[in-house]
């Protein structure tokens, strides 16, 4: 019954939601940040659903700081199109379902310029198995398990709770990429120069976490 009422809630939200972000489509230099959480870009268009963690980011946001809630399991996002400049996700993509992701990323596209960005950066899967088939503990010291897996009874600790954690995220991941599988993506969809990145400051989140446990691609239309 609680899951009914929050889907009954997201929809309501999302109306509204969709209605701000048709408002915005006189634009054609939009920088799109889609799944922010409570990572809210100045002078971007912050879209998300709703939360309590991202309703105290919005209280600490600079004024005139944009959020839109929208639900982007729906794979597209009301703009029209070549409206984007840059298009930017954070840890976002992998709680989609396969087929959703997929449509989200083509409707990027469409909604970029052309020569338009579309940058991602999602969880390092493969660094994380390397880590634990290396046996190598001290990977996950930026995420101590008693914060994340209370549940684990003290003593029967292992690096799997790890990979648990990182691999499920309490069922929330639905979706694993790598490098290679998300360029593949995007270039059949038509993008080109899809390609691995380095961090970049100026986009992504600072902070030790995220630098390493993310991988990162950008793509030009």
């Amino acid at each position: 019954m609680g899951s009914l009422r929050d889907e009954i809630r997201i929809a309501l939200r999302a109306a509204g939601g969709k209605r701000r972000l048709r408002a915005l489509g006189s634009r054609s230099d939009l920088r799109l940040h889609l799944g922010c959480g409570g990572e809210l870009k100045p002078g971007w268009v912050n879209v998300d659903l709703d939360g309590r963690g991202l309703r105290k980011a919005l209280r600490r946001a600079p004024a005139g700081t944009i959020f839109v809630p929208y639900d982007l399991r729906r794979g597209s996002v009301p703009l029209p199109d070549g409206c984007c400049a840059v298009v930017y996700s954070s840890h976002f993509l992998e709680h989609l379902d396969y087929e959703p992701g997929v449509r989200l990323m083509r409707d990027c596209h469409r909604l970029l310029a052309p020569g338009g960005i579309f940058r991602a950066a999602l969880p390092t899967f493969r660094a994380m198995f390397r880590a634990y088939l290396d046996g190598d503990a001290a990977y996950f010291d930026e995420v101590p398990l008693a914060s994340v897996r209370p549940d684990v009874e003290p003593g029967t600790e292992t690096l799997v709770d790890h990979l648990n954690y990182g691999l499920y995220q309490y069922g929330e991941h639905r979706c694993v990429y790598d490098e290679e599988k998300l360029c593949r993506i995007l270039e059949r969809i038509g993008f080109r120069q899809a390609r691995p990145s380095e961090f970049r400051p100026d986009l992504d989140p600072d902070n030790p976490l995220r630098r390493r446990y993310s991988f990162y691609v950008e793509a030009v239309k």
